[in-house]
C-alpha cells in the first residue's frame, strides 16, 4: 500500500504513486491497439478501391469517365464509413468499462494512500459503462460520416483536377493510392480521439453515481501526461490543477480564447484523463 508523505500536496503524492500514471499508460495502449484495428479495416477498403479503378479502361482519363470513378469512389467511401462504424463499438464499449474500472480502482487507492477509510463502493460496473459508451458512440459515428464527407469532397476535386489535366487512368490511381495513405493519421486522431473521450465519460458517470450515492464531496480534476508530446496548453492547465464540482466545466482561457469542457478531450491527441478528488485526501 503507498505510503503517505506529508510534506507533499495531492498532486505531488498522485505523481508519486503512480497509480494514475499506470492507469494512463494502460489506456493509452488500449486505444492505440484500437486505432490500430480501425486502420487495418480503412486498409482493406482502400485496397478495394484500388482494384476497382485498376479495372477502369486505361489511356487518358476523359471527363466521360468521371461518372463511372465518382460510382466507384462513393462505393468504397460508403463501405468504408460502414466497416468502421461497426468496428468502433467494441472499442467503445472497452474503453468506457476500463474508465469505470480505473475509478473506482483510484477512489480506493487514494482512500487508503491519504490515511481514511476504505467505503465500499458497489456499482452495475458494465451498466454505467454501456451507458457512457452508447452515449459517446452517437458522436463518434458523427465524427466518421464528417470525414467521409470530407475525403470525399477532395477525391471529387482530385479526379476533377486529373480530367482537365488528361492524365491517364494509371496516373490517377498512383495519386489515389498516395492520397489515401497520406490520410492514415487523421483516422487515427479521430480514434484516439473519440475513444479517450468514452474513457474519461465512463469516468465521470461513475463519479456522478459515487457522488450522489457515497461519496458527496467527491469533486473532479486532470492528470495530464507529461512527455515529448504534451502541448504547451495542456501543460499550463496541469500547473493550474483545477478542481470543479462533477456537474460543472473545467474552463481554460488560452492563446486568447476560452475553452469549455465536461472532460478530456478537449481537443483532438489530448492525452488528460479524469481523476477523483475529495478535500479531505489533500489535508
Amino acid at each position: 500500500m503507498p505510503v503517505r508523505n506529508e510534506t507533499l500536496d495531492f498532486f505531488d503524492q498522485v505523481d508519486e504513486s503512480e497509480i494514475v500514471e499506470n492507469h494512463i499508460n494502460s489506456v493509452l495502449k488500449l486505444e492505440e491497439t484500437q486505432a490500430r484495428a480501425l486502420l487495418s479495416k480503412y486498409r482493406e477498403i482502400r485496397g478495394d478501391l484500388r482494384d476497382r479503378l485498376d479495372s477502369v479502361k486505361s489511356g487518358t482519363f476523359t471527363a466521360q469517365q468521371i461518372r463511372g470513378v465518382l460510382a466507384q469512389v462513393d462505393a468504397a467511401i460508403i463501405a468504408m464509413n460502414s466497416s468502421l462504424k461497426d468496428g468502433i463499438v467494441e472499442g467503445a464499449e472497452k474503453s468506457a468499462l476500463r474508465g469505470v474500472e480505473d475509478l473506482l480502482s483510484e477512489i480506493r487507492k487514494f482512500s487508503q494512500m491519504f490515511g481514511g477509510a476504505v467505503t465500499p463502493i458497489n456499482l452495475n460496473v458494465a451498466l454505467v459503462a454501456q451507458d457512457a459508451a452508447n452515449f459517446r458512440i452517437n458522436q463518434y459515428e458523427s465524427s466518421l460520416d464528417a470525414y467521409s464527407e470530407q475525403l470525399r469532397s477532395q477525391i471529387t476535386t482530385q479526379i476533377a483536377n486529373a480530367s482537365l489535366e488528361q492524365i491517364t487512368m494509371n496516373e490517377l490511381t498512383g495519386r489515389m493510392s498516395k492520397f489515401f495513405l497520406g490520410e492514415e493519421w487523421k483516422l487515427t486522431q479521430i480514434a484516439r480521439t473519440e475513444l479517450h473521450g468514452v474513457y474519461n465519460l465512463g469516468k465521470m458517470a461513475s463519479m456522478e453515481e459515487v457522488q450522489e450515492n457515497y461519496l458527496s464531496d467527491l469533486k473532479k480534476t486532470l492528470i495530464h501526461p507529461m512527455d515529448g508530446r504534451t502541448g504547451a496548453d495542456s501543460k499550463a492547465l496541469a500547473r493550474q490543477n483545477p478542481i470543479v464540482d462533477i456537474d460543472k466545466p473545467f474552463i481554460q482561457k488560452w492563446n486568447g480564447k476560452t475553452y469549455t469542457f465536461m472532460a478530456p478531450p478537449n481537443r483532438p491527441n489530448d492525452r488528460a484523463i479524469l481523476v477523483p478528488y475529495r478535500k479531505a485526501w489533500d489535508e
